[in-house]
């Protein structure tokens, strides 16, 4: 009897470690659908995954390959294969770009290459294509559902470059090389619209131009520093220290 049971708890384990098993081989294209749509729906991606394709080999003529493509790219983005996601989203813009998921899959292509950043000190590339791809979503979708989302992703892409080159540009400081500095805290001040690290570029501003000697271009910063970013009192009381010494 203990054997059964242990038997049959390792059948129950391995079942659901190997998923769902899905028979679909006397189903129309609607039950495949709804079954795709529960797998999709349950966070099931790799089953997921499979339906849609399954459906888009069995009704290669569906008025609905597009959705069948946005969602694998869905699938696959949740299971992490970000190359294959990119590739389902860029067909859709490719062969189907009247389709209504066109924008849809435009956001998620930014989105996906922005889920493979690193560290910001390290290889951009991932942020960069997104903020591309984000560049083309604007032009080509104005009325996108989906442009909140977009901004707001815009947003997390140019903070992540501002604060690499607020961090180039104090890595220079720290060396002397103030020209070289000003150039990159510069570049965080205004290539990025509004950023979460305004305060620090600024500040840091005012530092290289306080160090340089001119005191009215780092006055300048400071009170920028002051009168424009949300700062705590030990920081408003050390930068209006330095206002003071200037």
């Amino acid at each position: 009897m203990k054997r059964n049971i242990a038997a049959s708890v390792a059948v129950l384990i391995l079942a659901a470690a190997c998923g769902r098993s899905y028979n679909t081989s006397e189903m129309n294209l609607e039950q495949i659908e709804e079954l795709a749509n529960e797998a999709f729906q349950e966070s099931d991606y790799s089953d997921a995954s499979r339906l849609y394709t399954e459906l888009m080999f069995m009704y290669p003529g569906s008025s609905r390959i597009d959705f069948y493509l946005y969602r694998l790219g869905m699938a696959e983005a949740g299971n992490r294969f970000w190359a294959d996601a990119i590739f389902y989203f860029d067909r859709v813009e490719r062969e189907y770009s009247r389709s209504e998921w066109a924008d849809d899959c435009s956001y998620e292509s930014a989105r996906v290459w922005w889920n493979q950043r690193y560290d910001y000190r390290k290889d951009l590339t991932p942020v960069l294509n997104s903020k591309a791809v984000l560049e083309n979503f604007f032009d080509a979708y104005p009325g996108s559902s989906m442009l909140n989302d977009a901004v707001s992703l815009m947003g997390e892409v140019n903070n992540h470059l501002a604060r690499r080159a607020l961090f180039i540009g104090q890595f220079y400081a720290r060396r002397d090389k103030f020209d070289a500095s000003l150039l990159y805290l510069r570049e965080a001040l205004n290539d990025y619209g509004e950023i979460d690290c305004m305060a620090e570029v600024l500040i840091s501003l005012g530092d290289v131009y306080s160090i340089k000697g001119n005191e009215y271009t780092a006055r300048e910063f400071y009170q920028r520093a002051l009168n424009e970013c949300s700062l705590n009192e030990d920081q408003t009381e050390e930068l209006q220290s330095k206002l003071d010494e200037l």
